[in-house]
């Protein structure tokens, strides 16, 4: 993979209440968020699975959750 390259195989998010568009939509705004975030030249490396478990204060506007969801995965790829 060239080191300009991030490759997310799979993201599988559980957020009840959303429809499902909403939950595609989301997906695809935490992956671009996260790419969007991560340094241009990086290192090339295969993390395998990363999984976290993430609390989201209740009430928080969906319009925010894939902030608040990028910010934590890209905590623990540091």
């Amino acid at each position: 993979m060239p080191s300009d390259e991030i490759r997310i195989d799979q993201l599988r998010l559980r957020v009840p209440g959303l429809t499902e568009q909403e939950a595609h939509k989301l997906g695809e705004e935490v992956a671009r968020r996260v790419a969007d975030a991560l340094p241009a030249q990086s290192r090339v490396e295969h993390l395998g699975l990363l999984d976290l478990r993430i609390s989201v204060p209740t009430g928080t506007p969906k319009d925010q959750l894939a902030q608040h969801i990028a910010e934590e995965i890209l905590k623990r790829l540091q």
